[in-house]
């Protein structure tokens, strides 16, 4: 019963985050749609399918694809800390870590060899089950842009949500170009 309780909160979890996100205009907006009980249908449609497609795999294939794509996710929020901090080094944060981008680059670096010496001894199937996910992830943005373009899907953000980025800090766009 409590690992049943735990996968219905995980799909729960997982259907609410594609809502968010398509409510924030970064998912076409069928995503946000609600049943009358207010989940998200198409979520937790995308979630099921995502458990189906994992079934074949077992338990231990499933936890190492989990830690290769949270692995590879953590070097791209290092790359990500590094970047932000050579372009925009005035930018206001929350809190700052004193050590300038030389000892930010060095602070990186051992949990970054560290983070592929466990890629590295990752299996072929976790591997590639992995970058299959990766590969998906890195063309669905472009895709979704382009069809956004061509009107084929349409995207909207709610307008009950606050704004993330205030008046003075501009947008999002700004500080990914």
């Amino acid at each position: 019963m409590s690992n049943m309780g735990m996968f219905v909160a995980e799909m729960s979890s997982d259907s609410f985050q594609l809502l968010g996100m398509a409510e924030r205009g970064m998912l076409p907006e069928f995503f946000a749609k609600r049943s009358r009980y207010g989940t998200p249908v198409i979520g937790i449609l995308f979630s099921a399918s995502g458990v189906l497609f994992l079934s074949w795999l077992s338990f231990q294939e499933i936890v190492a694809a989990e830690n290769f794509l949270y692995c590879f996710g953590m070097i791209l929020e290092f790359l990500s800390f590094i970047r932000l901090r050579v372009k925009y080094p005035a930018a206001s944060r929350p809190y700052k870590i004193p050590v300038g981008t030389v000892g930010a680059i060095l602070l990186c670096i051992p949990p970054t060899i560290l983070i592929c010496i466990v890629l590295a001894l990752s299996t072929l199937k976790v591997v590639v089950v992995s970058a299959g996910a990766i590969m998906i992830g890195l063309v669905m943005q472009p895709c979704l842009m382009h069809a956004e373009k061509k009107e084929w899907i349409k995207f909207s953000t709610s307008t009950d949500l606050p704004d993330l980025h205030g008046a003075n800090q501009g947008s999002v766009n700004s500080l990914v170009d």
